[in-house]
């Protein structure tokens, strides 16, 4: 189908619209990572095991993220996706804000449900935003500069967390109520919180573009449609769900424990873990993105109909050998250069991912779809990473190294299982390539 029969926003706004949905993809991931850095903090105020922090982190905001995102996904397929963000935006970040005043493990784990809540209004709308702003040769890599919100998010949550500790830390103590904002670790949230809110105006500046290759009239399609479409091309979907998934644990799992792995194995402090390792995932993490992004547009526009599937393939392939060998070498400095190698690979696949669904997708599944990734990548990746790792060490291995072989153990299984889901997949995924494009040229010519 050719291109020139869709009608895209001038380029100019679209990559305005993108710049604006980086910047609040990036604030949802510094609301989303910020307790990766407080952990050691809460851990010790709260007296919770690894494996606690691990649900704390991961499931407290998988499991709702995934389980409200289907019904948000439905919305965005049919209605406003500026109103369901700016919604979104706003509940994420009071939930954020409102964890400063948590007084247990029980009420910070409600209120990162919470956060969980209101992203999961973005993903599915985002993606659908930019899908029907860009043509195909141009989508991976402007969803890989959205993408970099991931890396950018996550950095700026280590970089601020780790210039705010110590500011928090001397901060009067905060009442309200019958609660009170007393710990450096609740005046971090707080501050982090607030400026969220506050972006939700700027969201009301964007219009929404016209849908692109819908499957008859405007509206949403039954669930039950969604699901029989997804099964006619389940090995494509499934590999690109389940491998990146696979790169998910591993990243988010190892970030999750950074501060907790270099000081227990290097002596470094956690503000300084947040300074150092921010500045390294945000110059590193952006640079994988938009490797994968060029790599998967460039054998796109070659002809190449597994492009995506290769240039996903290249995440494990490249932060294999940092990420195990991190776990062995004594040298710090040497330990941060394996990490930032690590990084690069790890961010690459995020941009493609959501490209690849949206190349094989109808206009009108497109958020359900990416709900369905979301919801794989979130429940295994930023779920069951954390959960593995924290109960790996806290039961599985023993003694002062077993945070250590926790993370050998993730990577040693993640690494492997994601090549080869993504091998199993590439010729389905060639084969949905061929039947999207016969679909859209059959309903051109209609």
């Amino acid at each position: 189908m050719s291109e020139d029969t869709h009608t895209y926003p001038k380029p100019k706004y679209a990559w305005y619209m993108v710049a604006l949905l980086l910047l609040i993809y990036t604030f949802s991931f510094i609301d989303r990572q910020i307790l990766s850095l407080l952990g050691p903090a809460i851990q010790a105020d709260f007296k919770i095991s690894d494996t606690e922090f691990g649900l704390l982190v991961g499931f407290a905001f998988a499991l709702f993220y995934t389980l409200i995102g289907l019904f948000c996904a439905r919305i965005a397929d049919s209605r406003s996706r500026i109103g369901l963000i700016a919604i979104g935006l706003f509940l994420w970040s009071l939930a954020t804000a409102a964890s400063a005043f948590a007084k247990n493990f029980l009420q910070l784990f409600v209120l990162r449900m919470g956060v969980g809540v209101g992203e999961a209004t973005l993903g599915p709308s985002a993606n659908s935003l930019i899908a029907d702003s860009f043509p195909k040769h141009k989508l991976s890599t402007a969803l890989s500069v959205y993408a970099m919100g991931i890396p950018v998010g996550s950095a700026l949550a280590f970089i601020i967390g780790g210039y705010i500790i110590p500011i928090a830390d001397r901060m009067p103590d905060i009442a309200f109520l019958s609660f009170s904002v007393d710990n450096g670790w609740q005046k971090a949230l707080l501050l982090v919180g607030v400026p969220g809110i506050l972006l939700t105006a700027l969201v009301l500046t964007l219009k929404e573009p016209e849908r692109q290759g819908q499957i008859g009239p405007a509206g949403a399609i039954p669930l039950k449609e969604v699901f029989t479409f997804f099964k006619g091309r389940y090995k494509a979907y499934t590999a690109i769900c389940f491998g990146v998934s696979m790169n998910a644990a591993f990243g988010f799992g190892s970030a999750t424990f950074l501060a907790f792995f270099f000081g227990r194995y290097h002596g470094v402090s956690g503000s300084d873990v947040g300074v150092i390792f921010g500045f390294i995932s945000l110059i590193m993490g952006p640079l994988g993105l938009l490797f994968g992004g060029y790599l998967a547009d460039k054998w796109y526009r070659e002809g190449k109909k597994d492009a995506h599937i290769r240039a996903l393939m290249m995440a494990p392939i490249g932060f294999a050998i940092p990420a195990i060998a991190i776990v062995f070498v004594e040298n710090t400095a040497v330990a941060w250069i394996l990490l930032g190698i690590s990084n690069f690979f790890v961010n690459s696949p995020s941009g493609i991912a959501y490209a690849s669904l949206q190349i094989i997708t109808p206009n009108q599944m497109r958020g359900q779809i990416i709900s369905i990734y979301i919801m794989a990548t979130s429940l295994i990746g930023y779920g069951g990473g954390p959960l593995a790792i924290g109960f790996m060490s806290d039961n599985l291995f023993s003694g002062p190294d077993s945070l250590r072989y926790s993370y050998l153990a993730v990577a040693l299984f993640t690494i492997p299982v994601g090549i080869l889901t993504f091998l199993w997949g590439r010729k389905a995924y060639m084969h949905a390539v061929d039947q999207e494009t016969e679909r859209e040229l059959a309903a051109l010519d209609q």
